[in-house]
């Protein structure tokens, strides 16, 4: 909420700055009969873009704000510019009731096909988190590890200084689907008590480079590719399937691979407990500059165990300080 409203602020000064920036051009080029005449008409026009811009990015309110400005500024200037002249007055007055006809129209339409796009991508949220509870039911046995790593990973980003928008949704959507490449891998492989075989690692290596594939022929989730096809990099280069290092992977996949392994770690499995807050935090700790980037740990450390807990006891997992 707090970067949302830090961005809506910014909105809000861009469309008043608009607003007076029109409004000094248009009063300090004369009115009336002249060679730069057909300006002073241009300049005129260019009030309905703050007027516009209120309605694309801040809502009804904020266009009634703006048109009620735009229509003050430009009463004063008919007032000022054409006193005496009643007829031009009125054909101005029309005008100011256009940018009003315009303006509330405009409010209106953005703001359903916004609502309309909310309700796509909440229906497009909630078919992924489908697809991803099934495939964490088939290989943990818990629907909401992904939900948990995406929070973590959000969690993460945000401290590390990400606002909102679109790149922290791709980091949020990028973790939800990290292993949706594991669709292609054989039960018999990821469900394997046993350690795997040389033959069977290269199958599960596999997994981040058939997920990028999948998530990558979908317009909506291209932005998610680089995390699903990166999320198993390590930062000293050991890490699969390129094998890149250090800034060459993405921040996403470098906030992800902290939060997964903290997830993993804290997580009970039907094959062990999981281990105190202290102990992950203290393995992630000896990860820092060789499987980590120092800087999402650093990041990490800084977040007060509590607020771990909070967002675990939010997706179904009690976390033990010690």
């Amino acid at each position: 909420m707090r970067y949302q409203a830090a961005i809506d602020r910014r909105r809000v000064h861009q469309v008043a700055a608009g607003t007076a920036l029109v409004s000094i051009l248009h009063f300090i080029t004369p009115a009336g009969p002249h060679g730069w005449h057909w300006f002073h008409i241009l300049l005129q026009k260019l009030y309905y873009l703050p007027i516009l811009a209120a309605a694309a990015t801040l809502g009804t309110r904020a266009t009634v704000a703006t048109a009620s400005a735009v229509s003050v500024l430009f009463l004063a200037h008919i007032i000022w510019s054409w006193k005496g002249h009643v007829m031009v007055q009125a054909d101005q007055v029309g005008e100011i009731v256009s940018f009003w006809v315009i303006g509330l129209t405009a409010s209106f339409l953005f703001s359903r096909e916004k609502r309309a796009l909310e309700a796509t991508a909440a229906a497009h949220g909630e078919t992924l988190e489908a697809l991803v509870g099934a495939l964490d039911l088939r290989e943990h046995g818990t629907a909401l590890h992904s939900r948990r790593v995406r929070d973590y990973a959000l969690l993460l980003a945000r401290r590390m200084g990400i606002e909102e928008g679109r790149a922290l949704m791709n980091i949020g959507m990028g973790s939800l689907l990290h292993d949706v490449g594991k669709i292609g891998v054989s039960d018999r492989i990821l469900l394997k008590r046993e350690r795997l075989t040389e033959e069977e690692w290269d199958e599960m290596r596999r997994h981040p480079e058939l997920g990028a594939s999948l998530v990558g022929s979908i317009p909506f989730l291209a932005g998610v590719r680089e995390i699903v096809h990166d999320h198993h990099e390590k930062f000293d280069g050991t890490g699969y399937p390129k094998g890149i290092s250090g800034r060459e992977i993405p921040i996403g996949a470098r906030i992800f691979a902290v939060v997964d392994v903290f997830d993993a770690l804290t997580s009970e499995r039907t094959y062990r407990p999981g281990v105190s807050g202290r102990e992950a935090v203290d393995i992630i700790s000896r990860g820092r500059g060789n499987h980590f980037d120092p800087d999402v740990v650093d990041a990490f450390l800084g977040i007060p165990f509590p607020v771990w807990a909070g967002v675990a006891a939010r997706n179904g997992v009690t976390l033990r300080k010690e």
